[in-house]
């Protein structure tokens, strides 16, 4: 069975794409390439399944496994792009309540950005309040 993973960039977003059955071998070799990818500071990632033509449960738990280290290291996963029996299979395992999931990779990108830009906000509001509170820390001691 052929199997192979495409990988892109855009928008500080890396997409990988696996083209073909993401059982227990393969799903390994999309680990390995989503958490080097991570070590280099690319920790926004999509997985796109729209040429996966089929998961095992094994492949479920790697996914869900790449959510959390992707989290943990202040990065995100969104899995785009499932039809057919990999959809079903995501929502059956309950890996949609778990990781979002979304229809294509426009919405996933959308997601990630409007969560990078939420990210950013806090920081900036954070910073504002951390200045307002000096400020008043200096007001009180005049």
């Amino acid at each position: 069975m052929r199997f192979d993973v495409h990988e892109s960039t855009d928008r500080g977003i890396t997409t990988f794409t696996p083209d073909g059955e993401l059982n227990e071998t393969s799903s390994g070799v999309l680990r390995d390439r989503v958490l080097e990818s991570a070590e280099d500071g690319r920790t926004l990632v999509i997985i796109d399944l729209g040429t996966t033509t089929s998961a095992t449960s094994h492949a479920l738990r790697v996914l869900l496994m790449l959510s959390k280290k992707l989290q943990s290291l202040g990065g995100r996963l969104v899995i785009c792009g499932a039809r057919d029996d990999v959809g079903n299979a995501l929502t059956l395992s309950g890996l949609n309540r778990l990781c979002c999931i979304t229809a294509d990779r426009e919405q996933a990108i959308d997601q990630l950005t409007v969560e990078e830009k939420i990210v950013r906000l806090a920081a900036v509001v954070s910073t504002l309040l951390g200045r307002a509170e000096r400020r008043r820390a200096s007001a009180e001691a005049v």
